[in-house]
C-alpha cells in the first residue's frame, strides 16, 4: 500500500465500528461528537447542537477523554513493540497497533515474527481496545461521592 492508504486506513481502523457492535476502536458517535464539538467551537457556539438536540457537556468531555487515551495506548504500544522488536519497521509496528487496537484482523504480515513481549502487549492494546481505557480506569479508580458544593469556574488560556 502507498503510504497515503495506509494513513486512511490507519484513521479508519482507529475511528472503528459503531456503538454497541463487537468492534473496536473509538466509535463513530466519539468521533462524531469531537467533530461537532469542533465545529461548533469554530462557530463560536457555546453547546452542540443537532437535529434539534443538545449534546450533554459529560458526553462532549467522555468522548475527548475516549479519543486522548486511545491515542495514550496505541502510542505505548507503538513504543513497546519498536523497543521489543527494534528489527521492525515503524509504519508496520504501527499498523499492528491500531489494527490491534481496533481489533480489526489486518495485519502487514509481522505478527508470526514478533517476540513474545511484543505478542503480549499486542494482547494488552487487544483487550483495552475492546474495553476501553476510560472504562478500565472508572473500574479502578473508586467513585467519589458529590459533593453539595462547588467551586469558582476558571477561564484558561488555551493556544
Amino acid at each position: 500500500m502507498l503510504f497515503p492508504t495506509t494513513m486512511m486506513v490507519f484513521l479508519l481502523m482507529w475511528i472503528g465500528a459503531s456503538p454497541a457492535s463487537t468492534g473496536g476502536g473509538i466509535k463513530t458517535s466519539t468521533f462524531a461528537i469531537a467533530t461537532l464539538n469542533i465545529l461548533s467551537l469554530a462557530r463560536g457556539k457555546m453547546r452542540i447542537e443537532i437535529f434539534r438536540r443538545e449534546i450533554a457537556d459529560i458526553t462532549v468531555r467522555r468522548s475527548f477523554a475516549i479519543i486522548s487515551l486511545s491515542l495514550i495506548v496505541i502510542g505505548f504500544g507503538i513504543i513497546l513493540l519498536s523497543i521489543f522488536d527494534s528489527d521492525k519497521d515503524l509504519m508496520d509496528i504501527a499498523f499492528e497497533c491500531f489494527s490491534a487496537y481496533s481489533t480489526v484482523g489486518l495485519s502487514l504480515g509481522i505478527t508470526s515474527s514478533l517476540s513474545d513481549l511484543s505478542k503480549l502487549v499486542i494482547i494488552a492494546v487487544m483487550f483495552v481496545g475492546r474495553v476501553s481505557m476510560l472504562a478500565i480506569l472508572i473500574a479502578i479508580f473508586t467513585k467519589i461521592k458529590h459533593k453539595n458544593y462547588r467551586y469558582p469556574t476558571e477561564e484558561i488560556t488555551i493556544n
